[in-house]
């Protein structure tokens, strides 16, 4: 088995199939099965980033979309109630944020032929207001709003988590009454003026797509919470199959794309688009770029004394030229950025790419910021490209074989998305095909290895993939910690046979049932590793450097309590071609909420009581100060000065960073 690197490890199996070619007198297989080209796009990017992956060709027309982070294609970031330069804080559920990626929405929205989003509004509050003033909101199981000042600063962004149930306003579209009344948001002008800005019709971003229209007694969600997935695909057919969890900050990443075989050979461009919110510098900052306050009376005081100022340094666009022509292995790259966006967010060409002015680009002082959120490799590389052509492009595959990137969704041009819907085959007189159901040839095989009913689905659309096997032995237990087995369970199956080697695990969760391709696709969201990190859940990576059989076990995270969850894993080779897809099933748990003894300035310190650094230091104070009369008697002095130190703290910013680093070395030596 080759070794997971990419497809940079695909010389020696095509030098292999050319010697048979010679043997035999026979074209090689993998020219003739497999896909006529793949790219292997490399980074490493600071932790908390967003990020949009594209291509276009030379002439700068839109191609595809290779990756676009959750945050936007699927919890809708860039399309949602509230103003755009409304403050921020942690899972903050109000604020479009249109300056995440301009770059690269405008550019797709841009493109002759492609559709815009319909922009999302609050149902009847104003676009400054934070709070609820009507009967608005549904519970969210997502997003929160913590009205605590301390804990939704910048500095406390990373400790603090959504431990009470929040309820939001999810919006509305915009309707022609709206546009014709002027409907508008307030924002202040780069020169400081303030005013109030029209709001268009469309977005250059998708709305959300994790709802579920809510219409129990209590809540108020609108009638179009009901169409906003359905009308973000409408629009962007492979948004599904795009959609990454963010990724783990400073762990290498590679992403395949599967080049269309209708693709013409010659020169294309690989574009990515970065952005960490409240990234700061001398340039952008919170002081540059304030909490808004005018126009007075538009904002409303939970909007002002909530949250941080979240426009830092804005998103910063690497480019790398590329070059597909005959078969062969090559390399691009680039050292440099290619250049970031503004926050003029309502200029006319918003979205273009400007000049680094302004811009941090120092690793050793400023790491992750910047122009650095795309750190150097070993070759002092930012964002590498490695192509792999295996076959002519400009030709159609072979007669009843399905095209490699229609079965990972990636691909497809920008083009109409209308003649891209299924086509009903359904005899005259009867129902249509349900598109999400399984399909007469999809084949269910219960894994009798596996523990808890896990099945295995092949059939002639999966098995396309030849080359990877079944995933055996797959299996989900609840996690053993009482406090996080709400949110976190265990994974585990049996490492897959893969003639070419494996470049990673797909694993998708899902609260609807996964029964065939398009529902692992549509229904199941990329998996998040369980993790108690201050940089949050991150995309779930597993090893896959090991033999046919070995066990692979992980934790799995970001999920919701009380909910039953699908989970499905397929391996994918380095020539992108998945294998078939193994399916289990399971319930979290009801929250236990648990007490949590005090350490007071620590958790104002670190931002929430939970957090790793608290838990190590309450565990000392357990462990070895209460374990003798000197110890308690420290104990019980803190917990009388404790509340007025910590109230003290929790108003001085500086302090708190002086005692974490204080407090940091201590931890370190405990832990």
């Amino acid at each position: 088995m080759l070794a997971r690197n990419g497809i940079s490890g695909l010389l020696g199996a095509v030098s292999l199939a050319l010697a048979l070619t010679v043997a035999f007198g026979q074209p090689p297989v993998l020219a003739q099965q497999g896909p006529a080209a793949v790219l292997d796009v490399r980074y490493s990017v600071a932790p908390r980033a967003q990020i949009a992956i594209w291509i276009e060709d030379a002439e700068g027309r839109f191609m595809a979309t290779v990756r676009l982070t959750e945050a936007v294609a699927y919890r809708g970031i860039g399309n949602r109630p509230g103003a755009s330069e409304m403050n921020s804080g942690y899972r903050w559920p109000y604020g479009r944020r249109v300056g995440v990626l301009p770059i690269w929405a405008a550019r797709r929205a841009g493109e002759p032929g492609a559709q815009s989003f319909k922009q999302v509004i609050f149902q009847e509050r104003g676009e400054g207001a934070a709070s609820k003033t009507r009967d608005d909101q549904s519970v969210d199981d997502y997003f929160c709003l913590s009205f605590n000042e301390m804990t939704t600063h910048r500095d406390a962004l990373d400790a603090v988590s959504c431990a009470s149930v929040f309820s939001s306003d999810k919006g509305r579209f915009m309707t022609p009454d709206d546009v014709v009344a002027g409907y508008w948001e307030p924002y202040v002008t780069p020169g400081g003026r303030a005013d109030m800005a029209i709001l268009p019709a469309e977005s250059g971003y998708p709305p959300r797509m994790d709802l579920t229209r809510c219409t129990a007694s209590g809540c108020y969600d609108h009638p179009d919470v009901a169409e906003f997935a359905e009308h973000a695909r409408a629009v962007m057919p492979d948004i599904d199959a795009v959609a990454m969890a963010t990724p783990k900050g400073g762990v290498p990443q590679s992403e395949l794309f599967t080049v269309p075989r209708d693709w013409p050979p010659g020169q294309y461009v690989v574009w990515m688009e970065v952005n960490v919110e409240g990234d700061y510098n001398s340039t952008f900052n919170d002081v540059t770029y304030p909490t808004p306050k005018a126009p007075v009376g538009e904002w409303d005081s939970w909007a002002q004394d909530y949250g941080y100022p979240y426009r830092g340094q804005p998103s910063v666009a690497y480019r790398v030229p590329i070059e597909i022509d005959g078969p062969g292995s090559s390399q691009f790259a680039t050292r440099t950025a290619a250049g970031r966006s503004s926050w003029d967010v309502w200029a006319a060409d918003y979205g273009k790419l400007e000049s680094l002015d302004g811009m941090s680009d120092d690793p050793t002082r400023s790491p992750g910021s910047g122009a650095d959120r795309l750190s150097a490799d070993g070759q002092g590389n930012r964002l590498v490209v490695l192509l792999e052509v295996l076959d002519e492009l400009g030709t159609q595959p072979p007669p009843d074989k399905v095209d490699d990137g229609e079965l990972t969704g990636q691909g497809e041009p920008n083009g109409d998305p209308e003649e891209r819907q299924p086509v009903d085959e359904s005899p005259a007189g009867e129902d249509p095909v349900e598109p999400t159901r399984q399909s007469p040839e999809t084949i269910v095989e219960v894994d009798e290895e596996s523990e808890g009913g896990a099945v295995i689905l092949s059939g002639r659309d999966l098995e396309s993939g030849a080359g990877v096997g079944e995933i055996r032995g797959l299996s989900l237990g609840l996690h053993p910690d009482e406090l996080h087995a709400h949110e976190w369970i265990q994974l585990a199956f049996q490492a897959p046979d893969s003639s070419l080697g494996l470049h990673r695990y797909e694993v998708r969760v899902a609260t609807a049932p996964i029964v065939d391709e398009a529902t692992f696709v549509s229904n199941g969201r990329p998996a998040k590793g369980a993790t108690d990190d201050p940089e949050g859940a991150a995309s779930l990576m597993l090893p896959v450097d090991g033999d046919p059989g070995d066990l692979i076990t992980a934790d799995v995270g970001d999920l919701v309590a009380s909910t039953h969850y699908y989970v499905a894993v397929r391996g994918v080779d380095i020539l992108n071609r998945p294998g078939p897809i193994s399916v289990a099933e399971i319930d979290t748990p009801r929250r236990v909420f648990t007490t949590v003894t005090p350490c007071f300035v620590a958790s104002v310190v670190y931002g929430s009581p939970l957090s790793t650094e608290v838990a190590v230091l309450r565990r000392f104070r357990d462990r070895w100060l209460m374990s003798h009369a000197p110890g308690r008697a420290a104990v019980s002095a803190y917990y009388s000065l404790g509340p007025r130190a910590a109230a003290w703290v929790s108003k001085r910013a500086r302090t708190r960073a002086a005692l974490r680093t204080v407090l940091g070395l201590f931890v370190d030596a405990l832990d």
